[in-house]
């Protein structure tokens, strides 16, 4: 799908919102959005309430069973910067220009901080929010920097073909997305069983309904050190 970013928050989020049921009904293995232009004046006269159906929206998209992919190019404003940290995987063209979203003279304080801290770390979301605020448009290698995108690329469409052919099947893409997502708040010892009942499912898929486990099945949450 590509987004016209300069449609308003609400309309945005029916529109992100029907992408995603379709998604579902599909049972895609991957969906892909690129960002068209956007404008500066975001979110723009809306309430709180319309701003809670957004960010939901945007959750529901984030946990979807199958790869969220962003290709942004030119310059991309308002909601790019929260569809750009709730992807799985931001490939921008060279010429990408990154407008922050700012309210009352300071970056806009949406959940995309809190994902940003959770991608590249207390650091980088500090450095973004307090001292590149007023920055202005971030060109494609200081997103890149920061880590709004992946990957800068002249081959956007054949990197989008490549990384939908190897992605993950349903079902195994939450999965790893919430191991991966989980690790920074989860000790070793807490991780390991749900990492073993992982494992343990994927060596079921692999070799069949047998048992992989010579002694008995290994329930999930019981293989922790002791």
């Amino acid at each position: 799908m590509r987004l016209d970013a300069s449609l308003g928050m609400a309309q945005l989020t029916k529109t992100l919102t029907a992408f995603r049921e379709q998604a579902e009904d599909e049972r895609a293995t991957a969906t892909v959005i690129e960002l068209g232009a956007g404008h500066a004046d975001w979110p723009g006269p809306v309430d709180v309430h319309t701003v809670n159906k957004w960010e939901r929206a945007l959750r529901q998209w984030e946990r979807l069973d199958a790869v969220t992919l962003v290709a942004a190019s030119g310059a991309c404003g308002g909601p790019a910067f929260d569809l750009l940290l709730a992807a799985d995987v931001r490939i921008a063209a060279p010429n990408l220009r990154v407008a922050l979203p700012v309210a009352a003279g300071g970056l806009w304080p949406g959940m995309a901080l809190h994902r940003l801290a959770h991608r590249v770390g207390v650091t980088g979301a500090r450095r973004l929010a307090l001292c590149m605020a007023g920055a202005g448009a971030l060109d494609a290698a200081t997103a890149k920097e920061l880590g709004l995108v992946d990957e800068i690329t002249d081959a956007v469409e054949d990197r989008i073909d490549t990384v939908v052919s190897g992605s993950p099947a349903p079902g195994d893409i939450r999965l790893l997305r919430g191991l991966i997502m989980d690790a920074p708040a989860t000790s070793f010892e807490e991780a390991l069983g749900t990492h073993l009942a992982a494992c343990d499912r994927a060596l079921r898929a692999a070799t069949g309904p047998e048992s992989t486990d010579p002694d008995g099945d290994l329930p999930a949450g019981q293989g922790g050190e002791r």
